[in-house]
């Protein structure tokens, strides 16, 4: 069995997933891991997020339904998205140097977000301003949660230091761990207040992969075939209709019986248990009736 060039399969459309940023930026990170469904947006086009994603300057990422995604920057932070979640990369430069600066424009429009500068990350030299809402927020190496809401925003301070002003209030400075403020529509934001603890495990549940529930990464050895077919318009039809929804899919060739069949798939999960989860969801769904789990090397 093979993977199969989209370019043989006939009346096949250029698959986006192989599309590179066309504006010659370098990026400043990639996807390490998500559940689907996801996308981004780039030069005007929207394609579906997969595991090995580069992230560029401009870039729009966006979370569907119980989806998650995890990005990892060039110089070693990690960015968690909850579900329903709008990122837009507004400005990004990658550090040139070893001793350069790592500089970004990031704004959550809806949804969850997290900003962790891990141990591997604490030696570099940043300047990230983050904007969730109305509530901009400016950091150097810090750990932050927070959560755009249609009626509030709300920012919350796990670790560090970070300047903070929403719009048309006074700038000031958060330096206490575990504290917080929300920003209600049409209302003066509160001060800052510590974080209940228990408050504080939902709100990180809101941002983390959950576990047997569809994770997919780069390195995954689990495949969902979603159907396989002899008919090259047909699988290219179903692709494009699984990648328009936020899973990105690839086509295998196989030969049974000396009859070709393609198979239109999901690869990467993390354990099998993610694979079946996701399996379960896709059927009948897209036409799909009966998925099934395999491993991606088969």
């Amino acid at each position: 069995m093979k993977r199969i060039s989209l370019l043989l399969i006939t009346l096949l459309a250029i698959n986006p997933l192989y599309v590179s940023a066309a504006t010659g930026d370098k990026p400043g990170g990639f996807v390490e891991s998500l559940q689907m469904p996801a996308w981004y947006d780039r030069d005007g086009e929207t394609f579906p997020l997969k595991a090995g994603t580069k992230i560029y300057a401009r870039d729009v990422i966006r979370t569907g339904k119980n989806s998650r995604a995890l990005i990892r920057m060039q110089e070693g932070s990690i960015i968690k998205l909850g579900q329903d979640t709008k990122l837009n990369i507004s400005a990004l430069a990658p550090q040139e140097q070893k001793n350069g600066i790592f500089a970004a424009l990031l704004r959550i429009t809806r949804g969850a977000f997290r900003f962790t500068t891990t141990k591997l990350g604490r030696d570099h030299r940043r300047n990230i301003d983050v904007k969730i809402g109305t509530v901009s927020v400016g950091i150097r190496g810090t750990d932050i949660w927070g959560r755009s809401a249609e009626n509030e925003d709300l920012f919350a301070l796990l670790e560090g230091k970070v300047t903070v002003q929403r719009d048309g209030e006074e700038k000031f400075i958060m330096q206490d761990k575990l504290s917080y403020i929300l920003a209600p529509k049409n209302q003066p934001t509160t001060a800052v207040a510590p974080i209940d603890l228990d408050k504080l495990d939902d709100w990180a549940d809101e941002t983390e992969m959950q576990q047997g529930q569809g994770i997919i990464t780069a390195d995954g050895e689990w495949a969902v075939n979603m159907m396989s077919l002899q008919n090259p318009e047909a699988a290219a039809q179903l692709q494009q209709k699984l990648n328009d929804a936020g899973y990105a899919t690839d086509i295998q060739q196989t030969q049974i019986d000396k009859t070709t069949w393609l198979r239109v798939r999901i690869e990467g999960f993390s354990t099998r248990d993610d694979a079946s989860s996701l399996a379960s969801r896709m059927t009948n769904q897209y036409g799909i009736q009966s998925p099934w789990v395999t491993s991606s090397k088969i």
